[in-house]
């Protein structure tokens, strides 16, 4: 398959480096194997290599060896390096009179000569770590960087590896030029995704062609040419739900980021019409007319603060808004961003950033924002610097406004975030969630009786009919239902389907939904507290006066309920 489709500006951008001297240490940032296969090709073949004396290639498992061009690509060929034989004893041992090069202090010693006495280049692949004790691998970089004889001959060393900071310390990659390598272009993955449909000869129109190549976003060549064949090979076609279910389970192999393909819309959210309106308004309609907020020179949204008591709907709202929007939805696990070893912590919410990033546009969603939403003050420790960190990293990408992704954050405790998490520019907005008023309340009960207009859930059998039914959770049910959250609605309505069950009847009447309401407790005085809690934080957070106006309005209490309770 031809890889003219390939850019090579990655390439090119090191190779530039090295020619003004920056240095002769050129670190690219990828382990595609697509990508080593380029670079390889690229120095075998192109003009800024023709007056290369030698090209070396070390990998772990293969030792040392030189790369030369052949029929079908580059071809490596162990080096052999000579050994005097001394002896009649080490004649008989190495009757060659040469050894092959495994241990990388042996390598770096060898081609060490090569670099200051000739062009040379050096590729070093699959390197994920390097003891130094053993190796002096940092060490001879350094070294390198700064020897006059390797930058007079024009040689270079090239290192592929996932990530510098794993491989090398702050010190030596001031003398390093590192090159982060983007997994895969639109452009790259369309080509690819043309090239493999021509070679399986897979019916490809352009719609099927815009599909796919949005949908693999954000993995590399090898990544997205795996997925094509593996639905090659189950559906004989680029099918989108087999492309979506293995990138999902390519991503998830991380463990800090999970695709979730939502299954909700807001005619699944009883009630809340104040948010709807408000989200509708100022978010989704930017997002679905972008050249009419372009005019305007309106930016679209980058960011949304959702906060309120548990319970309330906030990460369902989330996934609604990712279907409404039609965006792919991301969810950030927070808890596995935190690592006991010493700089994993960082490398994981970088790893993160960037993963995100190059699947977006998207809803990334951070459960629980507060988890690294707030300083811990000076650093006294290694704990508390990885920490630092952390809340550096993520509120530096809260702030970049060229940020593709648009996060969604949830807290049941907005005061606990950082004022700088607060501050204008890094949310565009901060919405309240409160206990649902009972007009609310009535509709999300709806919704979970599978009665809503639109909702996807599945109706529930009952004995009565949709308007008797309706009538029935007003007068019966919803005064009795005050401060319930819109989970233990949920769940109330579950312990009527259960007592019905349990009953052995056809359908769900009044009587169970009465019986799993009065025997469902709460305790209210708390939940008073709470509420007089939610609405000083909204009345503190939310900037927007007529949204709060909208939002306090749809959750006042009926004097007239609360006197019959």
């Amino acid at each position: 398959m031809a890889k003219d489709y390939l850019d090579d500006s990655w390439i090119r951008h090191g190779v530039l480096k090295r020619r003004a001297n920056y240095s002769p240490i050129i670190c690219f940032e990828t382990v595609d194997p697509k990508r080593i296969y380029q670079l390889k090709r690229f120095v075998l073949s192109d003009p800024e290599f023709q007056d290369v004396d030698n090209v070396f290639l070390y990998d772990p498992w293969d030792g040392l060896g030189t790369l030369n061009p052949g029929p079908e690509g580059p071809v490596f060929q162990p080096y052999k390096k000579r050994i005097p034989s001394s002896t009649p004893l080490a004649s008989r041992m190495r009757p060659e009179g040469s050894v092959e090069l495994h241990a990388l202090r042996a390598v770096l010693k060898e081609v060490d000569t090569y670099l200051k006495t000739s062009t040379t280049v050096f590729i070093m692949q699959n390197i994920s770590e390097a003891k130094e004790y053993d190796t002096g691998f940092q060490a001879a970089l350094r070294s390198w960087a700064i020897n006059p004889q390797i930058m007079a001959k024009g040689s270079c060393v090239m290192i592929l590896t996932q990530d510098a900071t794993l491989l090398m310390d702050e010190f030596t990659r001031e003398f390093t030029i590192v090159v982060s390598v983007d997994p895969s272009s639109r452009e790259e993955r369309a080509k690819l995704i043309e090239a493999t449909a021509l070679t399986l000869d897979v019916p490809l129109d352009h719609t099927k062609l815009e599909t796919a190549t949005v949908t693999l976003s954000g993995l590399n060549l090898h990544q997205v040419e795996s997925i094509l064949l593996e639905s090659y090979q189950r559906a004989k076609t680029f099918d989108p739900d087999i492309m979506k279910e293995l990138k999902s389970e390519m991503v998830k192999r991380s463990k800090i980021l999970e695709v979730v393909d939502p299954q909700y819309n807001f005619q699944d959210i009883g009630g809340y019409h104040a948010i709807k309106t408000f989200i509708s308004k100022y978010i989704i309609n930017v997002l679905q007319r972008p050249e009419k907020a372009r005019y305007f020179d309106l930016g679209l949204p980058k960011g949304l603060l959702f906060f309120g008591p548990p319970g309330t709907g906030k990460s369902l709202f989330a996934h609604a808004l990712a279907s409404e929007v039609q965006l792919p939805f991301i969810n950030l696990v927070t808890e596995n961003i935190y690592s006991k070893w010493l700089g994993e912590s960082g490398q994981n919410m970088k790893n993160a950033i960037t993963l995100a990033e190059k699947m977006s546009p998207a809803i990334v969603f951070v459960d629980e924002i507060d988890r690294f939403g707030k300083r811990t003050g000076t650093a006294a420790g290694s704990a508390e610097e990885e920490t630092q960190r952390v809340f550096s990293q993520f509120l530096e990408w809260l702030g970049k406004p060229d940020r593709s992704a648009i996060i969604v954050g949830t807290t049941n405790v907005p005061e606990h975030l950082d004022d700088a998490f607060l501050r204008a520019g890094r949310f565009d907005y901060k919405i309240p969630f409160l206990y649902p008023g009972p007009q609310t309340r009535l509709e999300i009960l709806m919704v979970h009786l599978g009665l809503s207009k639109g909702t996807s859930r599945k109706r529930v059998p009952l004995e009565m009919g949709d308007d008797e039914v309706r009538d029935m959770l007003w007068r019966d049910i919803v005064p009795l239902t005050q401060n319930f959250s819109c989970a233990e609605l949920e769940e109330l309505v579950t312990r009527a389907k259960r007592i019905a069950f349990d009953r052995d009847k056809d359908a769900l009447g009044r009587e169970e939904l009465l019986e799993a309401t009065r025997t469902f407790r709460i305790d209210g005085s708390y939940r008073k507290r709470v509420v007089e809690t939610c609405m000083m934080q909204a009345r503190k957070f939310t900037d927007d006066q007529a949204f709060l106006d909208a939002i306090e309005e749809e959750n006042k209490i009926d004097e007239n309920m609360e006197k019959n309770l």
